[in-house]
């Protein structure tokens, strides 16, 4: 008896993890009943460039996406939605990844 092959769940591109900040940033912000206006004010990100990255017609940056993780107190990987690395669990680096972003004191 032949049995079907299980389907494995395909990791994303790349392209699809930075196509899909865009629109987790706009839900993160409305859920937080926050404003484009106050939100650039808080980060120092201009209001355009604001909603060009939830638009998705810019593309996000570390320099853009940290500021951002600071202002809503969520790790910079809430914000990216990345894939697991693989790294093995208790890892210091997985510590770091998940701890929310701070400006030093």
């Amino acid at each position: 008896m032949a049995h079907a092959r299980e389907a494995r769940p395909t990791e994303p591109t790349t392209a699809d993890v930075v196509d899909a900040v865009g629109p987790r940033l706009r839900a993160l912000r409305t859920r937080r009943g926050t404003t484009l206006a106050a939100l650039a004010e808080r980060t120092g990100i201009s209001v355009s460039t604001l909603s060009r990255l939830e638009s998705g017609q810019r593309k996000p940056t570390l320099e853009l996406l940290l500021p951002l993780a600071r202002a809503y107190q969520v790790p910079l990987d809430d914000l990216v939605g990345a894939p697991a690395t693989g790294d093995p669990p208790g890892a210091p680096q997985a510590r770091a990844a998940r701890s929310p972003c701070r400006d030093p004191p």
